[in-house]
């Protein structure tokens, strides 16, 4: 009797656990589908960080293929699973608050020792991510907060003709938002480059220093203004600094503030 009963529990408790995951059977699992991003944001940080070398997007593809491959799944899985979370709001932010929580433990685990030296060695080198606030954002009608804002100043591994490119993976988005990259110089000139975000998934704006000019000063503010009843999803926010290549180096929509007024 005891035994049966030990079986009519867990049965029970089987029955129950399989009642409260309500994805359907075409749709990549909660659990598995954090595991899943964790490893597609860190195969993007590979790529970020070494852009010379995944020029060519036959390489990025290997790359996220290989990803795909090591969780059992393909592209289209992955798809018409990222097409059902988007449309399941609930648990996709169930699953992206699993995706944050691993990837700050990773960083955790990554750190050279228990007195922060970690922070310090994230800003050293050609190509960092200088993006230290959240790497999710909601935002709401109504919401009190509609902006996400950085500001760097000048340190010692700055160099003239630094490359910063602020990206972000928007979702459910209706309303236009708003981005900005600022610089301020040394001889009271502030270059900048804005632009609208009017599309969901992957949106980038690129911010050159200018050569000739000592940089002190480096800001940025995107903006939201969320219609009654929509609800947008930031995530995967960045903000890499490279350093100058001839090759890449582009002004061409960055505008100029002398004395407060637009060149």
């Amino acid at each position: 009797m005891n035994k049966f009963r030990q079986y009519l529990i867990c049965g029970v408790i089987a029955l129950g656990s399989a009642a409260c995951d309500r994805t359907p059977d075409y749709v990549i699992k909660p659990d598995d589908m954090a595991d899943l991003l964790v490893d597609i944001h860190k195969g993007e940080g590979v790529i970020d960080l070494n852009s010379a070398s995944y020029r060519n997007d036959s390489l990025r593809k290997v790359l996220k293929q290989s990803v795909y491959m090591k969780h059992g799944v393909t592209a289209e899985q992955v798809d018409t699973s990222l097409v059902w979370y988007g449309h399941n709001v609930e648990k996709y932010i169930e699953v992206y608050d699993m995706v944050i929580e691993r990837l700050e433990a990773d960083l955790k685990d990554a750190d050279v020792s228990n007195s922060g030296e970690r922070v310090q060695l994230a800003v050293v080198g050609d190509s960092v991510d200088a993006w230290s606030d959240a790497k999710y954002r909601r935002f709401a009608y109504g919401m009190p907060s509609d902006n996400m804002k950085f500001g760097l100043k000048r340190d010692d591994n700055w160099e003239d003709g630094d490359v910063y490119t602020w990206s972000v993976y928007v979702r459910n988005r209706r309303s236009p938002i708003r981005w900005t990259i600022a610089g301020e110089y040394n001889d009271g000139t502030t270059d900048y480059i804005a632009h609208q975000i009017g599309q969901d998934g992957w949106n980038t704006i690129t911010f050159p220093v200018d050569t000739a000019k000592h940089l002190r000063y480096v800001y940025g503010m995107l903006g939201v203004s969320p219609e009654k009843g929509e609800v947008t999803y930031i995530d995967s926010i960045s903000l890499i600094r490279t350093r100058f290549n001839p090759d890449r180096y582009d002004r061409s929509g960055v505008k100029r503030y002398l004395n407060g007024k637009k060149e």
